[in-house]
């Protein structure tokens, strides 16, 4: 007992540190059933909100150290994103003219075919092309770094901010998926401008492309005049009115609109044009007063309601369009996916951009669902600049309103933005302000009063998810430079329950297999190695945890054989011993004589085995890299359990019991 004291510490420690690296694991596997049983209802609501208050944060660090499950086990989506060094560097570009376009297009030719750096690919092709005319990057280019120096360090500049957008895009990814309440994601960079993201446990594409693509400034935006909107769009009208390609593109001759909706649509345009006060939403262009204008003298005409329509929409064909979607309860105005898509045609083109361009903007909601096949979206009328960008915000969180039930975000603004965020919301009661991510209208909440602190809640949104992934779009700020998406794949996660299901069933019948192989065979000897077994996978999982490495199907199989491995070496123990006692040997003299003899095979196999997996990691792929980790812990493990744990257990028993130790 005595000179085994030091070797039983040793182990009793390294056995208590493994139960303390599992027991997040334990516990957060605890706290995600209670999180399972809230259902969707309101007061399920507040009881989740109040719920993460006092257990969100014991959730996050048990998330954190807890062993980590790849999408091959858990479900859920691999991402390949690119970062677009191109329009990168078109940003960058402080004038542009007909030799620089010719640069970027001979650049995003080669870009679709190659692999190589995209800096590089452009400032060869700028030598090919725009050297020749005498122009070099400094007409093009000005960083501080560089100042008006050569082409070289103007090069290097820019391939400088490439990296740095890379590296940025990545932690700002990753701290919008951590925010997100993933705390198992794999997030890392490959070449020189991709990024390759593993999300395990998310099955909603959409709901990760808003996540990962919010690339555009976040910008605040005030609603414009309804009378100053009223008079664009008539210039708008104007302008269109005798536009023979609008009228092919809406294909206004051939729609069948009969009398009823026509009539219909005149009358919510003049009964919605009414209810309109200071702090109503933008109407649509038609005023009472033209609208009266337009019905007493199309009225004495004698048209019919498809003429008067049809007359209407070719003298006011922009109106026409927004009036399809003009609600009879309100001043909203709605469109269809098609409508969407013919004023967004009209509003880009050069010409009719010079109407508005100046004085506002025109923009729509993010998709709202209708209960059909088709989605609509709200039209609304903005200030042409900004009030205030994202970059104010330093802090944002969800919470529910404690009197309505429904969720709402707060959010924090720093000292400069608290001022510029007061006269805004004084010049604006009871007015709306437009929350704008990459030109879409997230979500456009009424000021009730005057903000002078900086703190915001933003209510009227309609779900606890909707409300969470404001929050992050609010928090997380932009990303520096486009990323798009160019492979995505997703694991359903029937199929992650079904190889999780398959996978321990197979870790456990090869246990069972050992352990009841082990003790039949060599008896006292067996049951031992099946404590050695069972030590060996406490120790690899707990391994697994601490290093926060990830769990995946082929995890599973090095599980699987590292069982196997973990007996081989007692196995060759055992026969050793078995032959010494064979030569008449005693018991213990045997036992000394056999773990000392098997001690260098053993150790030259299992360094093998080591080695191997160390090769398999280091030129293996993902899959293969799972297989490869948990296969190397194992392995390390097995040497430990068989040779130190084994020998201490058998010294005990000798000490005691030596009649009870018996190997087949």
């Amino acid at each position: 007992m005595k000179k085994n004291r030091a070797k039983i510490i040793i182990i009793l420690l390294c056995i208590a540190g493994a139960v303390y690296a599992l027991y997040p694991t334990y516990k957060s596997q605890q706290l995600k059933s209670e999180v399972d049983r809230f259902g969707t209802s309101t007061q399920d609501s507040l009881k989740k909100i109040k719920w993460d208050n006092d257990n969100g944060q014991d959730l996050k660090d048990a998330n954190a150290k807890a062993i980590k499950l790849g999408l091959d086990l858990r479900g859920g989506i691999y991402v390949t994103m690119e970062v677009d060094v191109l329009k990168f560097i078109d940003e960058q570009a402080l004038q542009k003219d007909d030799l620089f376009q010719q640069v970027m297009d001979a650049t995003a030719k080669d870009e679709a075919t190659s692999e190589n750096p995209i800096v590089p690919m452009f400032v060869q092709h700028f030598k090919e092309i725009a050297k020749p005319k005498g122009k070099s990057l400094a007409n093009y280019f000005y960083f501080n770094e560089a100042g008006a120096g050569d082409d070289g360090s103007i090069q290097a500049a820019l391939q400088k901010g490439v990296d740095e957008a890379v590296d940025r895009a990545i932690e700002i990814i990753r701290n919008r998926v951590d925010q997100f309440g993933l705390t198992e994601p794999t997030i890392q960079k490959e070449g020189s401008r991709r990024i390759i993201i593993e999300l395990p446990g998310v099955g909603d594409p959409t709901q990760v492309h808003q996540l990962l693509q919010g690339t555009a400034q976040l910008e605040f935006r005030t609603l414009k005049d309804p009378d100053i909107a009223k008079r664009v769009i008539d210039h708008i009208d104007q302008h269109l009115s005798g536009d023979t390609t609008l009228a092919k593109l809406e294909k206004l001759d051939s729609a069948k609109v009969d009398s009823s909706k026509a009539k219909s649509t005149t009358t919510a345009s003049v009964a919605d044009s009414t209810q309109k006060d200071s702090t109503a939403k933008p109407t649509t262009a038609a005023t009472p007063e033209d609208s009266a204008h337009v019905a007493d003298s199309i009225a004495e005409i004698g048209m019919s309601q498809e003429q008067k329509y049809a007359h209407f929409a070719k003298t006011h064909p922009f109106t026409a369009i927004l009036m399809k979607g003009a609600s009879r309860q309100s001043n909203d105005i709605y469109v269809t996916d098609a409508d969407r898509t013919i004023i967004k045609s009209i509003l880009n083109r050069p010409d009719v951009k010079r109407i508005y361009a100046d004085e506002m903007s025109i923009m729509f909601s993010r998709p709202l669902p209708t209960g059909k096949n088709e989605n609509v979206y709200q039209v609304y009328f903005l200030n042409s600049q900004p009030e205030l960008t994202g970059k104010a915000i330093v802090q944002a969180t969800t919470d529910v309103d404690q009197q309505t039930g429904k969720p709402e975000v707060s959010m924090q603004m720093d000292d400069d933005g608290t001022r510029v965020w007061r006269r805004i919301t004084h010049a604006n009661i009871n007015k709306q302000v437009a929350i704008v991510l990459d030109s879409v209208i997230y979500s456009a909440p009424k000021v009730l009063g005057e903000i002078p602190s900086g703190n915001s809640q933003i209510t009227g949104i309609g779900d606890m998810n909707e409300a969470n992934l404001l929050k992050i779009v609010l928090k997380a700020g932009a990303l520096p430079a486009p990323v798009k998406i160019i492979q995505e794949s997703v694991v359903g996660p029937s199929l992650g329950a079904d190889s999780i299901s398959k996978g321990l069933a197979s870790v456990i019948w090869s246990l069972i297999v050992v352990v009841l192989f082990m003790g039949f065979y060599y008896v006292t000897g067996g049951v031992v190695a099946d404590l050695a077994v069972m030590i060996n996978l406490l120790f690899t999982a707990a391994v697994l945890a601490t290093f926060g490495a990830t769990l995946t199907l082929p995890g599973m199989a090095g599980l699987v054989l590292t069982v196997g491995i973990a007996v081989d070496a007692n196995v060759l123990i055992y026969e050793r011993i078995r032959e010494e006692l064979s030569l008449g040997k005693s018991l213990k003299l045997a036992m000394d004589d056999g773990y000392r003899r098997a001690f260098a095979p053993i150790f030259d196999g299992h360094l093998t085995a080591f080695f191997s997996g160390v090769i398999l990691y280091a030129f293996g792929t993902g899959t293969v890299q799972g297989f490869a980790v948990t296969l190397m812990i194992g392995v390390a493990a097995s040497l430990f359990t068989a040779i130190i744990i084994t020998r201490v257990v058998f010294d005990l028993i000798m000490e005691r019991n030596p009649e009870l130790i018996k190997f087949g």
